[in-house]
């Protein structure tokens, strides 16, 4: 389940068949009523053969899932968590930088080099060196985010809690999970708010490493249909949309059958 922004920049509803990759509906709107009334159009029997449902942290979808489909099981995509954490560790990095002078080596190496924060540890190397222009000396990937970390005990904090949680999910461990997200260092305030919200969804974040499903193909489809409205310089109409989206896809299937 998701949406995208299409006539009028107006949000409608999108679901497809993650197996299959097959848009199964595009609604008008997202609003609670429109969906329901269409997954309402099954029978209860067919709505409790849907096994799993991936979507992102938005509780809005969460509420209509737990009602409309009792026995699936909810996964919150893993691209969402991580993106969620990313966003607010840059939030109190930036917030932390603004406390010192331009001109200070402190303010360098928090403004610069910023996307080595976000890398796995274990990309980072401690033996290829680099000259930093910024810092004016050479140093490692490794020991450039070290540095940078070395400033602010939170960020540190952060900056592990965030590694913790991406490396668990990606070994698809559910232990070390869900330990990683009962951390016993304070956090940044940006970072504690997501810490409660995986904390108040930890099945379905659990769910992330304990299925493979994720919202990679609808966030690829939603890709499609930016570059159709973009190249149709936007759509007035909502049924034309639609009807060009479905083209789109019976044409691509058709040349991946070839």
């Amino acid at each position: 389940m998701d949406e995208f922004r299409g006539v009028h920049r107006q949000l409608h509803f999108i679901c497809i068949d993650n197996d299959h990759h097959r848009i199964q509906t595009i609604l008008p709107d997202r609003f609670k009523r429109t969906i329901e009334n269409y997954f309402l159009s099954f029978t209860p029997a067919e709505r409790s053969r849907v096994k799993t449902i991936s979507m992102d942290l938005n509780s809005y979808y969460q509420d209509i899932a737990r009602r409309l489909f009792p026995r699936a099981e909810i996964i919150i995509d893993r691209f969402h968590i991580i993106a969620r954490m990313t966003r607010a560790f840059n939030q109190y990095r930036a917030q932390a930088m603004k406390q010192f002078p331009k001109a200070s080596r402190q303010y360098r190496l928090l403004k610069f080099s910023w996307q080595l924060y976000l890398k796995s540890a274990t990309n980072l190397s401690y033996e290829h060196e680099y000259y930093d222009r910024h810092l004016r000396q050479k140093v490692t990937s490794g020991e450039r985010v070290d540095l940078g970390l070395a400033i602010n005990d939170r960020l540190r904090a952060d900056y592990q809690f965030l590694q913790n949680v991406m490396q668990n999910l990606k070994q698809r461990n559910l232990d070390q999970l869900t330990e990683s997200l009962y951390p016993g260092t304070e956090l940044s305030p940006q970072m504690t708010a997501v810490l409660h919200t995986l904390r108040h969804n930890l099945m379905y974040v659990l769910n992330a490493s304990r299925f493979d499903y994720s919202n990679g193909t609808i966030e690829g489809i939603n890709r499609m249909i930016k570059q159709i409205q973009r190249t149709a310089f936007g759509f007035r109409n909502y049924n034309h949309l639609v009807y060009r989206i479905q083209f789109r896809q019976m044409a691509k299937k058709k040349n991946q059958a070839a």
